[in-house]
């Protein structure tokens, strides 16, 4: 193992990030899936739906399990899973089965999701002891590259082979590639030191977190967030279209675009964390969003409409790359990865909100609007939690962060 280069082992879990993050380019499938099936736009943000759900569950649940049998096995897992998931997606569509499509895009594929996601973070940062903050940043910036590369090949080679050829060639393209990435992971013979945000550590029991006020702040916090970015991620490329009559190409782009900003916001509003502290880091996220949805609602200028979406998917990534810290300041390096399993399922929950939340009314002024008073609300509620949620000193002991608070 010590043999292996730290270097190729970071590309190999961006390489399994990439792969994944295509899922976030899934907007661009909606047209042609649309105009080779007649299924509409809302029933096919179920799919979506689904996937984030099982990519969240099983991020939150898998940890010990890819503990126990290894990074190259549960890479390997993650390919299979992914693999299978994006061929029976080109199956359903070939057969016209909307069932089928949830099943295997929504359901296997997801779980897929789920491994590739928490695998390649958990090895990489091992690999770096000095820079764990950079190689974890440098992993999860690839699933947001990921959708950036997806969403500008799905359409031109879906207009060249059709719809259920292109899910042939993505899933032996992405297994390929996780495949080969898989089989180069190891975590380093001597340890390390580093803290890994997905090892179960010191477990809390679900019980002894329920009656933590403080928990329900985080799970909430991150929710609220998450809903309102994943509904516009949902349907980027439709959205923009009918909001700012942009060209399909130019929407492609748009999408492309906005998983640039998902990835920069998980480097940049970490890093700014670090500086001003986790709470008022939340704080920016839904003062910063309240005031980007309600330009969203009152704008048709494409420059303008454009960039909102762009901060406001900035302060999305930046959420999931804060999340871990703020729970390490409230529990302890310890209680980390229990405290975040149960609080990635807000992650689950949020990827059904959104979507669900985005198709009530085909008035998009009116749901930005929605959105706006949402994240004014949390931005009301995390203030009210602040002297619960304010990072601890330091010198406070593992045991006194850890009681719960009535």
């Amino acid at each position: 193992m010590t043999s292996k280069n730290k270097w190729l082992m970071a590309l190999a879990g961006m390489t399994l990030q990439l792969s994944i993050g295509s899922i976030y380019a899934y907007s661009v499938w909606i047209k042609p899936i649309e105009s080779l099936n007649g299924w509409d736009a809302h029933q096919l943000k179920f799919a979506f739906s689904l996937a984030i759900c099982f990519l969240g569950l099983t991020a939150a649940f898998m940890g010990k399990f890819v503990q126990k049998i290894g990074p190259k096995k549960a890479g390997i897992l993650g390919a299979l899973f992914f693999g299978v998931g994006l061929a029976g997606a080109g199956l359903a569509n070939s057969l016209g089965s909307l069932p089928l499509f949830y099943l295997f895009y929504g359901v296997i594929s997801g779980i897929g999701l789920g491994f590739g996601y928490i695998t390649p973070v958990s090895v990489v940062v091992k690999w770096f002891p000095d820079k764990p903050g950079f190689a974890s940043g440098l992993v999860i910036m690839s699933f947001a590259a990921g959708s950036i590369l997806a969403s500008q090949i799905i359409s031109p080679i879906a207009a060249h082979l059709g719809v259920p050829n292109t899910f042939y060639s993505l899933s032996i393209a992405y297994f390929a590639l996780m495949v080969i990435a898989s089989l180069y992971l190891a975590v380093p013979a001597v340890s390390t030191g580093v803290v890994d945000y997905h090892d179960g550590g010191t477990n809390i029991s679900p019980s002894e977190l329920l009656k933590d006020i403080r928990f329900y702040g985080l799970w909430f916090m991150l929710f609220f967030n998450t809903t309102c970015g994943i509904a516009l991620i949902a349907v980027a490329a439709p959205m923009a279209r009918d909001v700012i009559h942009i060209t399909e190409a130019a929407a492609i782009v748009f999408v492309g675009i906005i998983g640039l900003f998902n990835g920069l916001g998980r480097l940049i509003w970490s890093s700014v964390s670090d500086k001003i502290g986790r709470w008022n880091t939340f704080m920016s996220f839904y003062i910063i969003g309240t005031l980007c949805f309600i330009i969203l609602s009152r704008t048709t200028n494409a420059v303008i409409f454009q960039t909102a979406v762009f901060i406001i998917i900035s302060c999305y990534g930046g959420a999931f790359a804060t999340i871990p810290a703020f729970i390490k300041d409230i529990y302890g390096a310890d209680k980390l990865g229990s405290v975040l399993g149960y609080v990635l399922i807000a992650w689950s929950a949020a990827a059904f909100t959104g979507p669900w939340l985005i198709t009530l009314t085909s008035n998009y002024s009116v749901i930005f609007c929605l959105f706006a008073a949402i994240l004014a609300l949390t931005a009301v509620m995390a203030f009210l939690l602040k002297k619960k949620l304010v990072e601890l000193p330091a010198e406070k002991k593992l045991s006194e962060l850890s009681e719960p608070i009535q």
